[in-house]
């Protein structure tokens, strides 16, 4: 199968964006280091795991891990709620703003918790942003309104080459998420961006042009978010699905490039209090791979336990950069 390949300058922005290019760190140890999340058949943290209740897999081949480290903590990480107005349509707008609202103004006053848009010609527009003042922390009873205001600031049509040409519509959605990211990268310690959204198509099918393959691209976004220790978690409403707006296999790529998680809902409260309990207590788990495994390619990875009822939620692959 032939694909369509991105122009190399819009190829270089998405890969090398400049949000991004000052994260990389060199790892002379040579270990892969992943972020683990366990959770019981209630979807409460088990907090007492061994390395000998986990396996891990790269590329099928079983590894040995040689650290696994419990990290919990009751302080506050960084959440950023990011509300995707270039994937949808004005009907699913509104019933998403309101449950956003809904949800948001049932918080705590929190100043970790913070509210984007994106808007139709990628740019993000601050509902309650990064550098906003702590005291600012009990903007969350007045989310609707602050919310009511900004939606009414940049209602606009989409322009129309973003609408009907879906590489335009892929390439500013991933600018706009690399932006995200490398606000929220200035940030220390785990960080989770929670993007409400309909999703963008990983493949995109042409005629006389074969086919574009997003996935690539997305591993390597996802694999930018890692590296700023940013897990992406994405909460996609449902309606809408019988005009072909939902596209969940680009959330499921980089939610599992992060180690997040997608949920099918409209409940955003749930959304938001789980990626809170899995920034609270979670695992770091270290293997070292033999050295034939720095080939440069994207390796997948299964991580599992064998203790009952335990669910694992881990990044689902990397690229074996020697260096990296």
């Amino acid at each position: 199968m032939n694909f369509f390949k991105l122009s190399p300058l819009a190829a270089a922005t998405l890969l090398t964006a400049a949000a991004f290019t000052a994260i990389a760190q060199p790892n002379p140890s040579k270990l892969v280091a992943l972020n683990v999340v366990a959770l019981d058949s209630t979807g409460k943290p088990v907090p007492d795991l061994t390395a000998s209740d986990i396996s891990i897999f790269d590329n099928n081949e079983r590894q040995k891990i040689v650290n696994l480290r419990l990290n919990h903590t009751d302080g506050p990480h960084a959440l950023v709620i990011l509300f995707d107005l270039m994937n949808s349509n004005q009907v699913a707008r509104g019933a998403v703003s309101e449950a956003l609202k809904t949800s948001v103004a049932h918080l705590p006053p929190a100043d970790h918790l913070y509210l984007y848009l994106m808007v139709e010609d990628g740019s993000l527009y601050p509902v309650h942003g990064l550098d906003s003042p702590d005291s600012d922390a009990s903007w969350t009873q007045h989310a609707g309104a602050l919310l009511d205001a900004a939606m009414n600031k940049v209602n606009q049509l989409k322009p129309e080459e973003i609408r009907t040409l879906s590489p335009a519509r892929f390439n500013t959605t991933v600018q706009s998420l690399g932006e995200m990211g490398g606000k929220m990268a200035a940030f220390t310690g785990r960080k989770e961006l929670l993007w409400i959204t309909y999703g963008i198509p990983s493949s995109i099918h042409y005629q006389e042009r074969g086919w574009f393959d997003g996935t690539p691209i997305l591993r390597q976004l996802g694999a930018r978010f890692v590296q700023a220790n940013i897990a992406i978690y994405t909460a996609d409403p449902g309606v809408n699905l019988q005009q072909g707006m939902l596209n969940r296999d680009s959330l499921d790529v980089l939610t599992g490039a992060t180690g997040g998680r997608t949920f099918s809902t409209i409940d955003l409260t749930q959304a938001i209090s789980q990626a809170e309990a899995d920034a609270r207590t979670n695992y770091t788990l270290e293997y070292e791979p033999s050295p034939k495994n720095w080939d440069g390619k994207y390796h997948k990875l299964r991580v599992s336990s064998a203790r009952k009822g335990i669910r694992i939620q881990s990044e689902h692959g990397y690229f074996a950069v020697s260096g990296s």
